[in-house]
């Protein structure tokens, strides 16, 4: 994949997109004061997260004795997953619960963080694309990592701006156009995730020489 096609892929599984509207209302009684650190800490720990899988993710796959091509197939189907859901998921009526929960900080951290940011889908898919980058201490490996990371800041800055914002933001887009926005990115994930899979069938042979490219 491109760095086009890994900004898309990491934006689609890291966005603040659901984190936004949980933390909208989770945060409804907050003060403007509280509802910026929580946006700030979120972001700060989803970073940090981001960050460690991609330096560790080559250690990571070692420990486990994982290879590269497990990890693509496997991370493929993670994603695919996750992109069907986007795309066929039925809208559910929301219910009243009683009132939400008293504002706190400690919702930075979980679930907002970790596993609405950071998600599972979105750590697979830094460990998988740092897998396929050229590995040790040469300058051509550490330009690709340093990229990578400059990809993983640019994100969560444009969560940041999305955390902060989300009362204006959500106040002029009408529910209606975010669900298509949200099926269209999830064909398009899903296209990202067989391309995935097939990168990792090809590298185990199991694809004939020239039908990969095709």
């Amino acid at each position: 994949m491109g760095w086009i096609e890994i900004f898309i892929l990491l934006f689609a599984t890291t966005n603040a997109g659901k984190a936004a509207i949980v933390s909208l209302t989770m945060t409804r009684n907050a003060d403007a004061s509280l509802k910026r650190k929580i946006a700030f800490r979120s972001v700060l720990i989803t970073t940090v997260v981001c960050i460690l899988f991609t330096l560790a993710g080559a250690v990571i796959l070692s420990a486990l004795k994982i290879t590269v091509e497990a990890l693509l197939i496997s991370g493929g189907a993670i994603l695919f997953v996750f992109a069907l859901n986007l795309v066929i998921a039925e809208d559910k009526p929301e219910t009243a619960s009683g009132p939400p929960p008293a504002p706190s900080i400690g919702i930075a951290a979980y679930p907002l963080a970790v596993p609405l940011m950071a998600s599972p889908q979105g750590l697979v898919a830094i460990i998988a694309i740092e897998a396929t980058l050229r590995q040790g201490f040469s300058p051509g490996a550490i330009m690709d990592v340093g990229i990578l990371l400059g990809i993983i800041l640019i994100i969560m800055a444009i969560n940041l701006g999305v955390l902060l914002g989300a009362e204006r933001i959500f106040a002029k887009i009408p529910p209606e156009f975010l669900k298509v926005v949200m099926r269209i990115v999830g064909v398009l994930l899903c296209a990202l995730a067989v391309q995935l899979m097939i990168a990792g069938f090809d590298g185990l042979g199991l694809i004939p020489a020239g039908e990969s490219s095709k």
